[in-house]
């Protein structure tokens, strides 16, 4: 019987502090599942070295890791697609780089995608049973971008931003290749799709310590994202780009 298969997204942009860590602790723990595995990072058009530091560190993971890069910087959800394209798991997981959520926490992911026999399950910060580190101002901001996406879309879920979702392959295939958004709402997007499409949409709690004393979402990244969320409603109801919703078992 042929061994499942877990692919590890990972998209960088100037991550040259955080990546090698991320992706050693990262190998620790797909080191203890009975699974195969792969690591694919996509340097999205870093400035500093962060593809340098992982090209010259391939040799010690065995072929288990893969990095593939391009310029200029398009964007978190133009890296994730792009990455999709080298991704060859049973399962795939997107890991963030800086070890804001720690990758010991697929363990659970995968207990709750069997347990609920999700086609997804995806971290939120605002779980009853997460443990968020988190500046006062962002919880604020995450409440009110779920009131917002809950009044325009009515997902099953609560958060869609954070970083740390694991999919079956099958259903990201069908979701990801609808996606227009390269930068801001794209986590909305390819849940919206996903959503629509009738697959089967779960939360798990994470344990979330930023890494960062200053995060990089400002104010203009706050009017990006709710034009991007708007542009999605658009698509989603208006123009009805995404097509009819297919039900799956």
């Amino acid at each position: 019987m042929k061994q499942e298969k877990i692919s590890v997204l990972i998209p960088a942009f100037n991550e040259e502090e955080n990546i090698l860590l991320t992706v050693k602790e990262t190998i620790n723990v797909l080191n203890t599942l009975d699974k195969d595995y792969e690591v694919v990072i996509v340097d999205d058009g870093s400035h500093d070295n962060t593809y340098d530091i992982v090209k010259k560190e391939l040799g010690q993971f065995n072929d288990k890791v893969k990095i593939e890069k391009y310029t200029p910087n398009q964007g978190k959800g133009f890296a994730i697609k792009y990455g999709f394209n080298f991704v060859t798991g049973d399962y795939v997981l997107f890991l963030d780089a800086d070890l804001d959520l720690h990758p010991s926490q697929i363990t659970n992911f995968l207990y709750l995608m069997k347990k609920e026999k999700a086609d997804i399950v995806m971290g939120s910060k605002m779980h009853k049973d997460s443990v968020v580190d988190y500046p006062f101002t962002r919880k604020v901001c995450c409440r009110g971008y779920y009131f917002l996406t809950k009044l325009l879309f009515r997902l099953p879920v609560k958060d869609t931003q954070t970083g740390f979702k694991i999919f079956k392959y099958n259903a990201l295939k069908t979701g990801i290749q609808k996606i227009v958004v390269k930068k801001y709402a794209f986590d909305l997007e390819l849940l919206v799709v996903l959503n629509k499409y009738g697959y089967k949409i779960v939360e798990g709690p994470i344990y979330l310590k930023p890494t960062r004393k200053y995060g990089r979402i400002g104010i203009k990244d706050i009017f990006n994202i709710f034009w991007d969320t708007m542009a999605v409603f658009y698509r989603l109801y208006v123009k009805r780009y995404y097509g009819r919703r297919t039900m799956h078992n």
